[in-house]
């Protein structure tokens, strides 16, 4: 990918056509990692969040690509996409320990 990307640069092919082959080659190679993890184990769903996924066009086009495949996509809405998220799941897994523990 990042070889393609240097290619198109150094022709000079225009930067909104280079933006769109890096959000594909990204969507295609996301999903053909989930493919894979798939022939082991059944995946029914997958969550898209972080960062990566606040990328609208990235989200989209890996959205678009699992519903085909028949998998279920679940994205955040009430919890932040980034270092709220994180610290909230922190938070639910120590809970979790303290209350498993108790």
């Amino acid at each position: 990918m990042w070889q393609a990307l240097l290619n198109d640069l150094q022709q000079q092919i225009p930067k909104q056509v280079i933006a769109a082959k890096f959000h594909k080659g990204l969507a295609n190679a996301i999903v053909e990692m989930v493919k894979h993890l798939r022939q082991e184990n059944p995946i029914h769903q997958v969550a898209l969040t972080g960062g990566v996924f606040q990328n609208c066009i990235l989200l989209q086009q890996v959205t678009k690509r699992l519903e085909t495949l028949g998998i279920k996509v679940l994205t955040h809405s009430l919890v932040p996409a980034n270092d709220g998220g994180l610290s909230l799941g922190q938070a639910v897994i120590t809970a979790a320990k303290l209350i498993h523990e108790s």
